[in-house]
């Protein structure tokens, strides 16, 4: 049972994708340069004015506004969970409140999906089959999208990474991002009426796997990358990392659906712990 292990705890680092929605997140704003001259300390004390409660609302009703990819997403998110909905719309306030200004709508759904994990995470797991496979569906659409853009933003997405040529390629991919925010929330939702408890995928469920990626083209050392815990060093170069990636979502969407659903299930299972 070790490779099965394994698959649990190492793989889930290619499909971090599972709490994808943390990639979106805004990244840190830049530093002021040193030849740029510090505000007036008037300014400095007007920008640390608090906003008020409304201020603050109408601030992130317009960042909302802004995406209307995300509406379906926001209202299924407030019918289906509307206490951790209203969580988030605290929170969101809250932040918006301390930084004088609003962030974009992507890192909004962002920071919705990540809350939601932390409170509901276990639950999706628990999803019927169809509510799984459109997660790792969504996912496998978002990843070729980044593979069309660069094979580096591609491997950007494997691992997570946080990157502004990333956030500029997903905010020109909204509908694709909307798509997979929205079937993470409904497996969710899902999980929660079906609580579906499966067993651990076997031996015999990874070794089906590993001969799906072999008749993808994978090598033994690529195939114990993924499914082995194995690192490379120096590792496999964006392209090949792209592309076995792309092969390894492809391989589980193509395995007969009782192994598929058991292996969908553990890492779920595994990124809602992570």
């Amino acid at each position: 049972m070790e490779r099965v292990l394994i698959l649990g705890t190492s793989a889930v680092v290619f499909l971090c994708v599972g709490v994808a929605m943390l990639i979106l997140a805004t990244t840190p704003p830049p530093k002021r340069g040193a030849g740029v001259a510090a505000p007036p300390p008037a300014v400095k004390e007007a920008r640390r004015q608090p906003m008020s409660e409304a201020q603050a609302k109408q601030a992130l009703d317009e960042a909302l506004a802004s995406a209307p990819e995300y509406a379906e997403f926001f209202a299924r998110f407030a019918q289906a969970f509307p206490v951790d909905y209203g969580a988030s719309t605290a929170a969101f306030k809250a932040r918006i409140k301390a930084l004088g200004h609003p962030d974009s709508a992507d890192y909004y759904v962002s920071e919705a999906i990540r809350l939601l994990r932390k409170s509901q995470g276990a639950l999706v797991a628990k999803a019927e089959p169809e509510s799984l496979a459109r997660v790792f569906d969504a996912q496998l659409a978002v990843m070729r999208a980044m593979a069309q853009e660069s094979p580096r933003m591609c491997v950007g997405f494997l691992y997570g990474a946080t990157s502004q040529d990333f956030e500029k390629a997903a905010a020109s991919r909204r509908p694709l991002v909307a798509e997979m925010a929205l079937a993470r929330l409904e497996a969710t939702a899902n999980g929660q009426t079906k609580r579906i408890e499966r067993g651990a995928p076997s031996p015999a469920d990874v070794k089906s796997l590993e001969k799906a990626l072999a008749e993808r083209g994978l090598n033994e050392t690529e195939i114990d990358v993924l499914i082995g815990g194995r690192t490379l060093n120096p590792p496999l170069d964006d392209a090949r990392m792209c592309s076995i990636g792309l092969a390894y979502l492809e391989a589980l969407r193509a395995m007969p659906e009782a192994q598929r659903t058991k292996i969908y299930s553990l890492l779920l299972e595994q990124m809602a712990r992570s």
